[in-house]
């Protein structure tokens, strides 16, 4: 005689299910509150505090491209790189959110679009004191002879209205190879590359800047590649021992040497690049070679904008933006829900007077 079942919950049964959906759904709300708590520890972030900081250091999420502003002490700031054209509402809208009208300082650390798509509407929505150009002629430019023509619209457009307000006595123009340094009572900004000698390749002419803020340095390096990276080593040796590394050219295998790495000492390293970009940024060779240095990685293709702050000369950490994603968490956990619903307690039904044998 074959065993019939049928499939029914028993009381205990039905409680044990009620008891645990209860348990994970307050486990989503949890997760939703302190998300913000599971995301430092996750990413090994230090919570920001309240105290208002000294310095405070934004890599605003641009997706695929550069763009960092520097909020010095004394209420200046300076702006490095500005993303491509795509993020330029972001870009403007960020800085204003800040309660800022005039920037102190704009870098473009090379002519790439990603790092200067945006400077058009830089130069549009606000006042520009001191503007620091690439080592590269416009389109619409004879000299520098000796320096290479970038011929593209978006570069020759941001020169352009460089220009126009150096013209009307607004903004200062320098190139970034004229070793200026920017100083205040607390803080100062090294232009440690390029050099004088003007260089043909826009990756291998990208700026490298060292920001010491109250003693806690912060290294940027645009794209510059490892030849680059290696020359500041020789030239600079332990100067360049920093906290916060800009991960050179969004974590490509181009930049980022072991010999950089040693050199830096960097207790974090931050990642700007687009989610899931065509590039393959940043390459599993470079995320192991962070990891080798035991360097902490914040990466905006998962974390968005990353706010980096100086209290007192310490530095803290914090994340403005994706944070964790606790919806796919949350996901994982109603997927868990229902197949704890939908898996019922068998029960195994009496006999059948039909099965019976007489």
């Amino acid at each position: 005689m074959k065993k019939k079942f049928s499939y029914k919950y028993s009381f205990i049964s039905l409680a044990i299910r009620i008891f645990i959906t209860l348990i994970l759904f307050t486990a989503i709300a949890l997760i939703y509150v302190y998300r913000e708590d599971i995301s430092a520890k996750v990413y090994h972030w230090d919570k920001l505090s309240s105290v208002p900081a000294d310095f405070s250091v934004h890599y605003i999420d641009v997706g695929q491209g550069d763009s960092t502003l520097i909020e010095f002490d004394d209420g200046k700031n300076m702006l490095i790189d500005c993303g491509p054209a795509s993020s330029s509402e972001k870009v403007t809208s960020y800085i204003s959110g800040l309660g800022i009208d005039t920037i102190e300082y704009f870098l473009i650390t090379h002519p790439d679009e990603d790092h200067i798509g945006s400077g058009d509407k830089v130069f549009e929505q606000f006042e520009v004191k001191n503007f620091y150009r690439p080592m590269f002629r416009s389109r619409s430019e004879d000299t520098p002879s000796a320096y290479p023509l970038q011929d593209t619209k978006i570069y020759d457009t941001v020169i352009t209205y460089a220009k126009r307000e150096h013209d009307e006595q607004n903004c200062n123009i320098f190139y970034s190879s004229d070793a200026i340094s920017i100083q205040g009572e607390n803080y100062t900004v090294s232009f440690l590359y390029p050099s004088q000698q003007p260089v043909s390749d826009t990756n291998q002419s990208s700026a490298i800047v060292l920001a010491d803020l109250d003693g806690v340095k912060f290294l940027f390096t645009g794209d510059a590649e490892k030849k680059q990276e290696e020359s500041v080593v020789t030239q600079y040796g332990s100067m360049i021992n920093v906290d916060v590394l800009k991960i050179g050219h969004h974590g490509s295998n181009s930049s980022t040497s072991e010999v950089f790495l040693n050199a830096t000492s960097p207790q974090y390293g931050v990642i700007s690049c687009g989610k899931d970009n065509k590039y393959g940024h940043p390459t599993q060779a470079t995320l192991e070679n962070l990891n080798k240095f035991g360097v902490k990685v914040l990466r905006t293709d998962q974390v968005g904008d990353i706010i980096l702050a100086v209290k007192g000369g310490v530095l803290d950490v914090n994340g403005k933006g994706q944070m964790i994603d606790y919806v796919l968490i949350c996901s994982l956990i109603l997927v868990v829900i229902f197949v704890v619903w939908a898996v019922p307690e068998p029960k195994k039904n009496p006999p059948n007077k039909k099965d019976v044998k007489k």
